[in-house]
This record gives structure tokens, C-alpha cells and sequence, in this order.
């Protein structure tokens, strides 16, 4: 009788249907996520947004997995492969795509004359226009707003508002192209001493047309400039500029006033600016210099970023460093892993991870904590304030004139110290898994607080 039992469950488990996966179900909705997403707002960044959260799709696969696993354990169910024929098909498909809108954003980024688009309507037809020139009173405030397209902006010394806009229609072919057209117009809107330059829609709105604006202003006006798809070009506005844009890049020139930079994806070129620079948000490569004001950049950059000659204070933030220096007139450098800061005449933090960390000529007091980083410093003049350097699992290394007076207290803690001064009020040991200098050396002078693990002091005497 057992044995009949036995039987009947041997068959009963070779012939059962091992349950459907859900992974299947979750890839096709992502594909039409995507696809959908990009249908209606092609401006939305999904390259980047691939490249820095394709992880997703890892997690997704682990949670159908997992859910699987649980609902397998019921009596009489079979577990499903753990990669069916199927799921690498369509594994593969959806790599393709992904790849695809990775290297047509990047494209988008370093060859922008390209122009390459990857809209579902793929014939063209573009049409000029210039409106009727509007006199705007002194210190009269402009507004710019596109979904998609470049703006380009300049100052002169009329009074008067000029605008030419070059527009392009997509479509599947040339007439329903043109007929896009017709349903679009441009405006000039005024509300009290605001001006406002935008597209009138009379079809629909989420059709692929795209409107490029040159506008030409008073040197005393403001600008507010918004394209969410599309470069800002502006050069001599005398009034505060705000320039915004979801994917694009931003460049700036001879700015009288402030500026404010909102930016999602592309690079910011910025020059010349007689007040405070405030660039926030995501982005490739950052250039900054000659800032009469502060500036202050507050963000996710995944390329290089550079400033230079700063009059009051530099502040950069991000993820992995928070920078702050006073009277920047060399070069603040930083990248995807090194921070570089060449002359500064007043006090410098710098609060980082994961970076290797170099300082050159700061003047003034010097605050540095970092982790998995070297930490270099090498100052040509003798001390003037206070020095503390704390790292974490790496080595500090720190070259002063030979002429410089200091007091010191330097710990490796698992590693060793090595120092070129000598004097009989310095102390240079290192004992079992630490080492140590400690003491005065010449003239009275600043302190030098150095803190690491699992690295090498170093104090060097330079010429």
C-alpha cells in the first residue's frame, strides 16, 4: 500500500507543470515604461537615468525570484527555471534598448552638432519667423519658456525687446510636418513689467516640435530662460539671470548681476560674472571663473568641474565632497576621484570620501577630512594659521618651506611617520603599530594637527 502511495507522488511530481515566472511580466512592463516615457517626454533624460539606476533591474529580478521561491513551496507546485529561454531573449532586447538610449544621450552630450534624435515621427520641417520688435522699459524683467529647443540671449544698448524663433515640426511625413506648424504661434505676453516670450499651442501639445529663440534685450533688463529640452546661451544681461534646463547645456558671459543655474543633464560654461553665481542640480562638466560674488554649486556632476578666481566665497557640494574657500584667486579642480585646490588667499574646509586630496598655497587656515584618500599639502610660504588634516586609511603628506616656525602633533595610528625637520624640541618615533611627530620647530608659529589610520606620515622640507 505504501508502495502505491509512493508511486502515485513520483508521478504526480514528474508530471507536474513547474509554475509561470513573473520576471517575464516585469521586463515587458519596464520595456513599456520606457518606450512610453520617451513617446511623450523625450526630454525626461532616460540615458542618464539608465546609467545611473540600471541596478533597478538586477532588484527586480531578485524580488521575482524571490516571490517564485515562496509560492513554490505550496504542496503540488514545481519551481520554475531559474532562467528561461524566453527571459534571456528578452533580457537581451531590453540591454539593447537600454544601451541604445545610453549612447544616444552620450552622443547628445559630447557631439551635440550631431543633432541626433530618436523620435517615433522622423520627418521634419522647419519654418522662421520674427516678431515685432516691443519697447521695454528700464529694468524691465524677460521670460523665456520652451519645451524644447535652444535660447540664445543678448544685451545691446537699445531699449527694445527683439525675438526670431526658428521652429521644426516632426512628423511621419512632410505635410502632416507642416500642418504642426500652423497650429503653433509665438507671443509676447506683458504683465506689469514682466515680458514674457512662449509658444501658443492651438493642436496638441505633446506633438514633436521643437522652437529655437535668439532674443536681443536692454543691457538693463532680467532674463528668466526655460527649456526643458535645449542649450542657454546669454552674454552681457545687466539685470539678474536665471537660467533653467532639464537637458541641455548652459553658457554664460559677462553676467552684471546674479546667476542662477538650474540644470538636470549637460555641462555649464561660465564667465565673467559681476555678483553671485548659485549653479544647483545634476550635470556633466562644470567651468566657472572670474566671480566678483560667491558661488556656490550644489549638486550631482558626474564629469570635471572647474573654478577659478573667486573674490569672496566658493562653496561646492555633492555627494562624495563638501568644499568650502575663501579668496579663491587660483584654481579649485575637482573630479570623479581628486580634488585640486591651487592659491587661495583665505581659509579652505574640504570634507571628503573616496578622493585623493591635493592643496597648494592656501594662505589661510586649512581643514581637510577625508577617507580612502591621500591627502597632499604644499605651501611655498611659511605658515599664517592653524593646519588640520584628519584621514582615514590612507597617507598625509606635508611639505613646508624650510624656514617655517610651527608647533605639531602628527598620529598615524597602524602606520609610520617620517619627518625632514629636526630639532631638539621635535620628536619623530615610531613605536610598535604607530608612529608620531610631535613638538616645536623654529620660531613660534601655527599648529599642525594631523590624524591618520593605516597610512604613512610624511613632513617634508621643501627649497
Amino acid at each position: 500500500m505504501e508502495s502505491r502511495h509512493a508511486d502515485a507522488e513520483n508521478y504526480m511530481s514528474k508530471n507536474r507543470k513547474p509554475r509561470s515566472s513573473i520576471f517575464t511580466g516585469l521586463l515587458l512592463i519596464l520595456l513599456g515604461v520606457i518606450f512610453l516615457i520617451h513617446r511623450y517626454y523625450p526630454e525626461f533624460g532616460l540615458g542618464h537615468l539608465i546609467r545611473v539606476y540600471w541596478p533597478v533591474l538586477i532588484i527586480l529580478w531578485g524580488v521575482a525570484k524571490l516571490i517564485e521561491y515562496l509560492a513554490a513551496r505550496d504542496p503540488g507546485d514545481a519551481r520554475p527555471a531559474f532562467l528561461s529561454g524566453g527571459e534571456v531573449l528578452l533580457m537581451i532586447l531590453l540591454a539593447f534598448v537600454l544601451i541604445g538610449f545610453v549612447f544616444h544621450d552620450w552622443l547628445g552630450d559630447h557631439y551635440p552638432e550631431l543633432n541626433i534624435e530618436i523620435p517615433p515621427l522622423h520627418q521634419t520641417s522647419p519654418q522662421s519667423k520674427e516678431l515685432a520688435p516691443v519697447h521695454l522699459p528700464a529694468g524691465a524683467h524677460v521670460v523665456i519658456d520652451t519645451m524644447r529647443g535652444d535660447i540664445s540671449v543678448h544685451a545691446s544698448d537699445g531699449d527694445e525687446l527683439r525675438v526670431s524663433v526658428n521652429e521644426t515640426a516632426s512628423a511621419a511625413n512632410e505635410t502632416e510636418a507642416q500642418a504642426l506648424l500652423k497650429d503653433i504661434d509665438v507671443a509676447i505676453e506683458q504683465t506689469g513689467n514682466t515680458y514674457t516670450v512662449h509658444i501658443v499651442r492651438t493642436g496638441n501639445d505633446r506633438e514633436w516640435v521643437s522652437a529655437d529663440f535668439d532674443l536681443q534685450l536692454p543691457k538693463t533688463a532680467s532674463l528668466t530662460a526655460h527649456t526643458n529640452h535645449g542649450d542657454i546661451n546669454a552674454s552681457g544681461i545687466g539685470g539678474d539671470l536665471d537660467a533653467r534646463t532639464e537637458s541641455g547645456d548652459v553658457e554664460v558671459r559677462d553676467a552684471k548681476s546674479n546667476v542662477s543655474v538650474v540644470m538636470q543633464k549637460g555641462d555649464a560654461h561660465i564667465a565673467r560674472v559681476a555678483g553671485n553665481l548659485r549653479i544647483t542640480g545634476r550635470g556633466s562638466d562644470l567651468d566657472v571663473s572670474d566671480v566678483k560674488g560667491d558661488v556656490i554649486l550644489d549638486g550631482t556632476f558626474l564629469g570635471s568641474a572647474s573654478v577659478n578666481h573667486v573674490a569672496k566665497t566658493t562653496r561646492y557640494t555633492s555627494p562624495r565632497a563638501d568644499i568650502t574657500i575663501s579668496q579663491l584667486n587660483g584654481n579649485l579642480a575637482v573630479e570623479s576621484n581628486d580634488i585640486e585646490i591651487t592659491g587661495s588667499s583665505g581659509p579652505a574646509r574640504i570634507v571628503s570620501q573616496n578622493k585623493d586630496v591635493k592643496v597648494e598655497n592656501v594662505a589661510a587656515r586649512l581643514d581637510i577630512t577625508n577617507s580612502h584618500g591621500d591627502v597632499t599639502v604644499e605651501l611655498a610660504a611659511p605658515l599664517r594659521d592653524d593646519v588640520y588634516v584628519a584621514n582615514d586609511s590612507a597617507d598625509v603628506d606635508l611639505t613646508l618651506p624650510a624656514q617655517s616656525g610651527f608647533e605639531i602633533s602628527a598620529i598615524s595610528r597602524s602606520g609610520d611617520v617620517e619627518s625632514d625637520f629636526e630639532g631638539p624640541s621635535l620628536k619623530t618615533a615610531n613605536e610598535g603599530n604607530s608612529g608620531q611627530i610631535a613638538g616645536k620647530f623654529g620660531s613660534p608659529g601655527p599648529k599642525i594637527t594631523i590624524n591618520t589610520t593605516y597610512g604613512t606620515i610624511h613632513l617634508r622640507k621643501g627649497s
